[in-house]
């Protein structure tokens, strides 16, 4: 069985903390995820994402799939970073 290769994917140390993005974007593979577990089609993530191509959007729903694990604990610490965000902007995250 042939090895998937992410060729749309990349992780760097220096663009969003590490986390996937579509190469030579700073869109994160857990945002397409994200979309498209709203029920977003991969023709409304493009329009969303003018910079985004269909193959774009199949990488990381490939990528994603592939690293489950891995893109779960992205969201996560996106949904712990909103809510510490919330709590500051109401004066509660002391």
């Amino acid at each position: 069985m042939p090895k998937l290769d992410y060729r749309n994917i990349e992780k760097d140390p220096g663009r969003c903390g590490g986390q996937p993005v579509v190469a030579g974007t700073r869109i994160r593979v857990a945002t397409i995820l994200g979309c498209y577990r709203q029920g977003m089609s991969v023709e409304e993530i493009t329009q969303q994402y003018p910079s985004l191509r269909p193959a774009d959007v199949h990488d990381a729903l490939a990528y994603a799939h592939d690293h489950v694990e891995e893109i779960d604990a992205d969201v996560t610490a996106d949904d712990e970073a909103a809510v510490k965000g919330q709590l500051a902007g109401n004066g509660q995250g002391q």
